[in-house]
């Protein structure tokens, strides 16, 4: 029995800590936007919950790892589970962003969170080499083809949080390392969506599996990521005196990247309810996509000054707040079936 419990805790756990972060950032973003601070100490609850749950998932897993010897190879030799290892340096950078958004930023966090960042995106970098390496040698099973695929470069993209007031504390040289590699990660993870993304959606069409069908949020995490970072890097100017785009391309090409973020929004959350996709754990994935359109929506909001943007945020964030409670349901099911015996491994 307790082999058994441990065997259950693989990489697709992290879902949960970052669905629980992603909450957390969007009540702090409608506490500024609705001006209420009860809505930041609710935040707050959400957040050290978030770290509490990614801490004993992150204990649970590694003892997983290490004590079940048939099982120490799963994540290698599975697609989606090497993946979802990539969302704990997600997690790293945005743990350290909330944190410094709370206290504040001294010499101290600042040293600390500069070596968080590149620990954090070299990780990411990493597996993402490690996934392309795997795609190209591996014998793939259809189920293992999904949007799942896409967090590795997802989550370079993500270092844009902890770069930006990284970025405003250093200068010179730090400052300048700092924004080739945002620069960079937003290049590698744009264009590998591209090219893995295509994959992971002819995965999805011709495989359909509810398991993995919740991962299919995912792309409007990757819309909301680049307009994040486009509207951070055009605030770079008061440290990088060389920016390559003017608020104006920023304005315009963001705008663009919502819209298909607005399709493919609703299209999930025509499914979000699907029979099929119920008991997963792979409905965690709505979490973190859902928070950064919120971000994305309220620094669009803010760009452009249109009103009913800040409407849509809230929408958002409160469809947020429902889908966790809905995870939790979905993963007191997922323990139950495993308990009984009647459901799968991962």
């Amino acid at each position: 029995m307790k082999d058994r419990l441990i065997n259950f805790f693989g990489s697709e756990w992290f879902g949960m800590a970052i669905a629980t972060l992603a909450v957390a950032q969007t009540f702090f973003l409608a506490s500024r936007y609705m001006e209420n601070i009860t809505l930041k100490y609710t935040g707050e609850i959400f957040f050290y919950l978030g770290i509490i749950i990614f801490l004993v998932i992150f204990i649970l897993w590694t003892i997983r790892g290490l004590t079940i010897h048939d099982k120490k190879w799963s994540h290698w030799n599975n697609l989606t589970r090497l993946s979802f290892i990539a969302l704990v340096p997600i997690i790293l950078f945005v743990i350290n962003h909330i944190t410094i958004e709370l206290y504040g930023i001294n010499e101290l966090m600042a040293r600390l969170s500069l070596y968080n960042y590149f620990f954090s995106y070299f990780l990411a970098l990493i597996l993402g080499v490690l996934l392309g390496y795997r795609i190209y040698t591996k014998e793939i099973n259809r189920n293992e083809i999904n949007y799942a695929i896409i967090i590795p470069p997802l989550s370079i993209g993500t270092s844009i949080f902890l770069a930006t007031p990284l970025i405003g504390y250093y200068h010179g040289t730090i400052a300048e390392s700092i924004y080739f590699l945002v620069l960079m990660g937003l290049g590698i993870f744009f264009f590998l969506y591209i090219f893995i993304g295509s994959v992971a959606l002819s995965g999805h069409v011709s495989n359909k599996s509810g398991s993995s069908l919740p991962t299919a949020m995912l792309p409007v995490g990757v819309s909301s990521l680049i307009i994040i970072n486009l509207i951070s890097i055009n605030s770079f100017g008061a440290v990088i005196d060389h920016l390559p785009f003017s608020i104006y391309t920023v304005e315009f090409v963001s705008i663009l990247l919502w819209g298909f973020e607005v399709w493919n929004f609703l299209v999930m959350m025509i499914i979000v309810f699907r029979k099929e996709t119920f008991g997963y754990l792979s409905v965690w994935a709505y979490g973190f996509p859902l928070g950064l359109f919120a971000t994305s929506t309220i620094k669009l909001e803010e760009v452009t000054k249109i009103v009913i943007l800040g409407n849509i945020f809230i929408f958002i964030w409160v469809a947020l707040v429902l889908l966790w409670f809905y995870g939790i349901l979905n993963t007191y099911v997922f323990i139950r079936r495993g308990i009984l015996g009647s459901h799968p491994d991962k």
